[in-house]
């Protein structure tokens, strides 16, 4: 099940653990609890912490409408600029029409009777279509945000180290012209963390126009990126060039590395002097533009490799940024990513998922996501094509178990071998400190090994590479 957060504020301690006991048993969703409106309100407007979770953490709110040191209208009140998208939920000891619309014009979704018949159930109910609710209104957002061309850091999905360096990176050039080189390996997301630097700064609605520089390598590139100023035959619009189309606003080149050696000249003269000179043009134009570029070679090697000139080199990784793999940001983001693609798929493909097994997550764990997010995410909608269900499955990845071996049992098998190894370190010093001998060391792995392997002697000379009657040679030395 996808777990999402939910707040709870009462003064009242056992309701506050009896709402917490059927939110976490009977829903799977996390809770935090505050017993005071004042707590609530410090939360949200200074931005705190409890058990690492923030107040961005938080999807839906329980709100106790009656508190001794803050009532929760008031706590509406103050948080409404604060709480984003957080979907609030009222509870009342007592049924009171005035006290219900004030707190929905407040920006509470429902309203709860603590007396009411099925408490519990009217409670997990609500709780869903807050949840529900909040999908949905991301959705919507999210595809009007898209038809603008814009994106926000918000977008970048994954709470992992890795991902949160580079995200404030992005963040400190987002107000910058300051050029940014951007590397990683494929499907890594440079493309989302430069249109999302784009989207967050002050050139946020103007154009963002991307590039491939491998298309620019027919006879009309120069033209493509610069545009001409020549005649053109009557009924065809003069094509002004990708410059010119991003002015006042940014171009991304894809793959700078393969960008022609002549473009690269006109490129590196156009970033020194901010002008270019059309195709069959005569003056100079400029063009008020952010250059931002991609590059799935690590940045230092670029010139080393002679993918680039070093002149231009210099020019445009000012600020270089370099984007981890998947595989870097570990499985937490990997399971975050999982689960958000899994929602969104769903939606559009008008299916009932909530959730992905743990078998299924171990599987996408184990495999080799190559082209990192956008391969997982491709996985995903394929996955999600397959489901009937209410839950993704390892059967579900039919291409995943082909690659792990035709049986999930084989790849549960090898990590268990990994986990087992991983246990067994060989000290190398003996108790008294001194450094234990060749054979000694060699008698101790083996032995290890015989032990694990049930005594499969066989299994043991084949993983070791040797014979089996090297292992009774050994064995008979142990013995002695």
């Amino acid at each position: 099940m996808v777990k999402h957060t939910i707040l709870i504020v009462d003064d009242e301690e056992t309701q506050r653990k009896a709402f917490g006991k059927v939110i976490s048993s009977n829903l799977g969703h996390k809770c935090i609890e505050m017993k005071g409106g004042l707590e609530a309100v410090d939360f949200f407007l200074n931005k705190k912490s409890i058990n690492n979770i923030s107040c961005n953490d938080v999807d839906v709110m329980l709100l106790d409408l009656s508190m001794p040191d803050l009532d929760g209208l008031s706590v509406l009140k103050q948080i409404a600029p604060f709480k984003g998208d957080v979907q609030v939920i009222v509870l009342t000891a007592k049924k009171d029409l005035t006290l219900s619309v004030a707190a929905i014009n407040y920006g509470a979704i429902d309203y709860i009777v603590k007396g009411d018949r099925d408490i519990f159930a009217r409670i997990s109910a609500s709780i869903n279509n807050a949840i529900e609710k909040k999908n949905l209104k991301y959705q919507v957002s999210n595809l009007a945000r898209k038809e603008r061309d814009q994106v926000m850091f918000s977008d970048i999905i994954g709470r992992s180290e890795a991902l949160s360096r580079v995200v404030e990176m992005g963040k400190k050039v987002a107000n910058s012209s300051i050029p940014v080189l951007i590397d990683g390996p494929s499907g890594s997301g440079k493309e989302l963390l430069a249109r999302a630097i784009h989207g967050s700064g002050s050139r946020s609605g103007k154009p963002f126009i991307a590039i491939d520089c491998d298309a620019l390598r027919d006879s009309d590139a120069e033209e493509k990126l610069f545009g001409s100023d020549g005649v053109v035959p009557e009924g065809m619009a003069k094509n002004i060039g990708k410059l010119r189309e991003a002015n006042s606003g940014t171009i991304f080149f894809r793959r700078i590395d393969l960008l022609r050696p002549a473009l690269q000249i006109k490129l590196l003269h156009f970033l020194q002097e901010g002008e270019f000179t059309p195709v069959a043009g005569k003056m100079p134009i400029r063009v008020d533009v952010r250059m931002m570029f991609s590059t799935i070679f690590d940045s230092k090697q670029l010139v080393a490799n002679k993918k680039i000139r070093e002149d231009l080199f210099y020019r445009i990784s000012v600020f270089p940024i370099t984007m981890p793999s998947l595989r870097d940001r570990g499985e937490g983001d990997i399971k975050i990513l999982s689960e958000s693609f899994c929602r969104d798929f769903s939606t559009n493909e008008n299916k009932k998922i909530r959730s992905i097994s743990q078998e299924a997550l171990s599987l996408l764990y184990l495999c080799d996501l190559e082209e990192n997010i956008r391969q997982l995410k491709n996985t995903i909608f394929r996955a999600v094509i397959l489901c009937d269900g209410d839950s993704l499955s390892s059967e579900h990845f039919p291409q995943l178990l082909v690659k792990e071996g035709s049986d999930l049992t084989k790849t549960k098998a090898a990590a268990k071998k990994r986990s087992d190894i991983n246990s067994e370190i060989i000290d190398i010093f003996d108790e008294e400190g001194k450094c234990k001998t060749m054979d000694a060391i060699e008698e101790e792995v083996i032995k290890r090994l015989v032990d694990m392997r049930s005594g499969n002697l066989s299994e043991v000379a084949k993983q070791l590479n040797i014979g089996r009657s090297t292992i009774y040679r050994k064995l008979k030395i142990i013995e002695q």
